[in-house]
């Protein structure tokens, strides 16, 4: 776990400065902004470049999203306005849904609608456009499947198939930044446009509204043949092998496996480990050899091998079928990467188990990734980190978990008081009270007030701080957490 230091009102001008520091860098990187790219080669990339360079997105959004809208763009025609979006609107008199169709032929009027197929097909088009290298392709290519699962479910989670576009479209748009040497978010403005229309969340290649079509160049015949094969609903998919069950010897070498490691013996453990793996490739059970991948994984982690521990979590996380080993696997490498400071490669397989997550509604999974996302940038005093955070509370809400909601307004509020915010971070130490109370979790609560107490007195609030702490040592008590009743008392003595 990183430990940082706790931030005191008298060394509070560093926050200040960074704070200066982002807004000239702000400042600059929009002046940098206004240039073009040369990478942007689909239409409809180029009119996301074009809000790039001072128009607004948010004139995209039609009222109720229901109706058909106009662009003011010669002649009218459907066929002119294939840019992926349409530069300015004007909204037409409301339609009945039954005419609507018919009015949109006759006038020439843009559709607002389109199938989430469709943006999943323009998406693998444009990063072959760009010439996106085959490794950062495949893992673009990740996300989009995972939308493609979601979407072809009977009620798909709408704020998961968004966020894993937008970890696509992050993707994509980190080659362009490294390839143009400048910071470009063209993909995702792209994205966040198709957004503010009317997304048919229901997987149907056959829905397709020419509008929105991206249009590639001429000679790049791959990324035409994409939505040919993506429209092919008469392909005979492969059925799936049935799921092997475990059989009675990599059972018994499992067995033998977990309870030599409870007994401390680690060398014995894995070595009983790579035999049950052996057994599990004779028996083609890559479920049970994904599991025993990640439980050696566990033992190298614990022994801070973290090479080998890396290497047989990434096993776990490529070759399982169960999403939740998927999950499990990728958020262990990424504490691994968070441990030793390296945040790219921690973020993303954060953002890995947050998209695995949720395929199974792992509300709690998600919460933590998302938190320990914007715990990286809050270290570094980034105000990116509340926009993750914020995230985190929409997950908690839906979840419907107080002790989820408890949690991501604790770790907001410490958020708040390291960026110098004491009343909004006493707020979110309310909040976290409240949940716990409801949840009956008194240890949550009394480490809440603790922290809510020593605010107020950093904050020389000390009686209202004695308050608080009084409270916290009431709820401590219950919990019978000696350790922490003592350190309460010490903080009050003090």
């Amino acid at each position: 776990m990183r430990i940082t230091p706790r931030i005191t009102p008298q060394n509070r001008q560093s926050v200040k400065r960074k704070e200066d520091e982002d807004k000239n860098k702000q400042t600059a990187q929009a002046e940098g902004e206004s240039g073009s790219t040369n990478l942007a080669q689909s239409k409809g990339l180029q009119y996301v470049q074009d809000l790039q360079d001072g128009k607004n997105p948010k004139q995209q959004h039609v009222a109720n999203n229901s109706y058909a809208y106009k662009p003011q763009i010669n002649n009218s025609r459907i066929n002119n306005a294939q840019s992926g979006a349409v530069k300015g609107n004007t909204t037409a008199q409301p339609a009945s849904a039954s005419s609507e169709t018919q009015e949109v032929k006759k006038t020439g009027l843009i559709s607002p609608k389109i199938n989430i197929a469709q943006v999943i097909g323009d998406f693998k088009n444009t990063a072959h456009a760009i010439g996106t290298p085959e490794d950062i392709f495949e893992d673009v290519n990740m996300y989009l499947t995972l939308v493609e699962k979601q979407t072809k479910k009977d009620n798909a989670n709408v704020k998961t198939v968004q966020s894993n576009l937008r970890n696509a479209a992050g993707l994509l748009d980190q080659y362009i930044s490294a390839t143009l040497n400048k910071e470009s978010k063209v993909v995702e403005n792209w994205v966040e446009a198709i957004f503010l229309q009317q997304v048919d969340y229901k997987y149907n290649t056959d829905d397709i509204n020419e509008a929105f079509l991206v249009q590639m160049p001429d000679d790049n015949k791959k990324a035409e043949e994409t939505p040919q094969v993506a429209n092919s609903e008469t392909s005979v998919k492969p059925q799936e092998p049935e799921k092997p069950k475990m059989d009675a010897v990599l059972k018994n070498l499992f067995a033998q496996a977990r309870n030599v490691h409870k007994k401390g013996n680690d060398d014995l453990a894995i070595s009983t480990y790579q035999k049950a793996i052996e057994r599990s490739k004779e028996v083609n059970d890559v479920d049970a050899h994904s599991k025993i991948s990640f439980e050696i994984g566990k033992i190298y982690d614990s022994k801070d091998d973290l090479n080998l521990a890396l290497e047989n979590y990434n096993t776990a996380a490529t070759i399982a079928t169960d999403d939740n080993v998927k999950v499990k696997a990728h958020y262990a490498m990424a504490q691994i990467y968070d441990d030793v400071n390296q945040f790219k490669p921690a973020i993303e397989h954060y953002m890995a188990a947050i998209s695995f997550a949720g395929e199974t509604d792992n509300f709690k999974a998600q919460i933590k990734s998302l938190t320990k996302i914007g715990d990286i940038f809050a270290d570094k005093y980034d105000k990116e980190a509340f926009n993750v955070y914020e995230d985190a509370k929409v997950v908690a809400d839906e979840s419907k978990d107080l002790k989820n909601k408890g949690f991501v307004s604790s770790t907001i509020a410490t958020a708040y008081d390291k960026f110098n915010k004491p009343t909004e971070a006493l707020k979110y130490y309310s909040d976290a009270v409240k949940n716990y109370k409801d949840a009956g979790v008194d240890e949550k609560v009394a480490v809440n007030y603790k922290k809510a107490g020593q605010l107020m007195i950093d904050y020389n609030k000390g009686e209202k701080g004695k308050i608080l702490l009084k409270k916290a040592i009431e709820f401590a008590k219950k919990t019978q957490n000696e350790k922490l009743i003592k350190e309460l008392n010490a903080e009050l003595a003090a």
